[in-house]
């Protein structure tokens, strides 16, 4: 298989996007914990807290991939099937278009990752 430099940049540009969307969504979190638009302060806090850490790891995997790191092929196809769930959950609890969304970008970037060589402990760096 020939590797060229969109095997890299096409996962790494869609778990940036992914990334974009987590810090969206932390932003959102600390305003609607700090406007008084939640009874719970300290849990919205808690949750956006929480999404920043996964808007870095999304972060540092699409930067691997930047990168052409295969390193970062195992985390990001563990990443996105766990999305693809994530979806499914959106999707039959309410927010079936935004579910529908996050499967359609977590199983493109899963399949996009897969093109991507696999890491060996002994390849060296280029």
């Amino acid at each position: 298989m020939t590797v060229t430099d969109s095997t890299w940049r096409l996962p790494s540009v869609l778990l940036a996007l992914q990334t974009v969307v987590l810090v969206v969504l932390t932003v959102a979190l600390v305003v609607t914990g700090t406007s008084g638009g939640t009874d719970d302060t300290g849990r919205a806090l808690t949750e956006a807290g929480t999404v920043l850490a996964l808007a870095v790891c999304s972060g540092l995997l699409s930067l691997g991939f930047w990168r052409h790191r295969s390193i970062a092929r195992t985390p990001s196809l563990l990443w996105n099937a766990l999305g693809v769930i994530v979806g499914i959950t959106l999707a039959t609890s309410g927010a079936p278009l935004i579910g529908v969304a996050v499967i359609a970008v977590a199983a493109v970037t899963f399949v996009a990752g897969l093109r991507v060589p696999r890491y060996e402990l002994d390849d060296e760096d280029e």
